[in-house]
């Protein structure tokens, strides 16, 4: 990751995280301090500041971000900063950071549920499913056990949930989004 001008909105696991962040009203060279922490469910993790000019330059090395714990899918934390004086202390950032999972370590079907279940009933409809697409349950049967015309109904109804997921991991991953407009044309 380059170093950025402001605190991330995402960052991988196992890389080394930098920005740089200022503010006229709590520079270093008045003797403020900056830290920042990003916290969440089963993650903590303290990340220091040095000066740089006015401003601060806030590193997480390789070697931290590597110890956090994340799933396949990544987590959501929040990364907080602030800075400090003698006896003052201010929060000045506060803001959500995805973390994503370290792939240099990673394992297993990174695919949204909907993308991994609709896969599994079109390989059943064409006989051609695997012994782990078999056991795949929905509700409390397993998608073998479900006959074909509900399967026909299922693909449908999960083709438009992998298509959510993958317009969520688009607008995650900052990709616009897509939209299709439709117009009809005749005769008044």
């Amino acid at each position: 990751m380059a170093t950025l001008d402001a605190p991330p909105l995402r960052a991988t696991a196992g890389d080394t995280w930098s920005w740089r962040w200022a503010s006229a009203d709590y520079p270093a060279s008045a003797g403020w301090a900056n830290s920042w922490r990003v916290v969440g469910t089963g993650v903590a993790l303290s990340i220091s500041a040095v000066a740089e000019g006015d401003g601060f330059l806030a590193t997480a090395s390789a070697a931290n971000t590597a110890a956090l714990t994340i799933g396949a899918r990544g987590v959501p934390v929040t990364l907080i900063g602030w800075v400090s004086k003698a006896a003052e202390r201010f929060q000045v950032y506060s803001g959500g950071l995805l973390i994503l999972p370290n792939p240099a370590t990673i394992t297993g079907d990174l695919r949204g549920h909907a993308t991994r279940t609709l896969a599994a009933i079109e390989a059943m409809l064409e006989g051609s499913a695997s012994k782990d697409q078999r056991s795949i349950k929905i509700g409390d049967r397993e998608i073998a056990r479900i006959p074909i015309p509900e399967l026909l109904s299922l693909r449908d109804y999960y083709a438009g949930e992998a298509r959510r997921e993958a317009e969520a991991a688009a607008l995650a991953s900052g990709r616009p989004r897509r939209r299709i407009v439709l117009t009809r044309m005749g005769r008044a």
